[in-house]
């Protein structure tokens, strides 16, 4: 697993990546899982209206979040590697993307999961 640590900055979003120990990342709560008729934490909904993009050297498409155990995922499902913007975050091909937000942080924490780290 990769880990890295995004400061947003609002209205240009214009995210800094770097890198975190695995120490700094704590799980997010078990009430982040949500459920039917349950709104969505405000940084997921931040997050769900930001226009992320997956990009590779022969297409773009919307970054389409899947929520799974309080965290905002994606799994790169094509046959390139691609790059999630506006995170600057590259995933080879079967590679997840996760995405949540710690309480008391200042920025959402990232993490990238290869094909055999996904079973949890």
């Amino acid at each position: 697993m990769r880990a890295v640590n995004v400061n947003q900055q609002f209205g240009n979003v214009q995210p800094i990546v770097r890198p975190v120990s695995m120490a700094s990342l704590m799980p997010p709560a078990l009430a982040e899982n949500g459920g039917a008729g349950e709104s969505l934490p405000i940084w997921l909904s931040v997050l769900m209206a930001t226009s992320c993009q997956a990009r590779s050297h022969d297409s773009n498409h919307d970054v389409r979040w899947d929520r799974v155990a309080g965290r905002a995922v994606y799994t790169n499902f094509g046959h390139d590697a691609e790059r999630i913007e506006p995170f600057g975050v590259s995933l080879s091909v079967g590679e997840t993307l996760a995405v949540y937000w710690v309480p008391g942080e200042t920025a959402y924490t990232l993490e990238v999961y290869s094909q055999t780290e996904k079973c949890a």
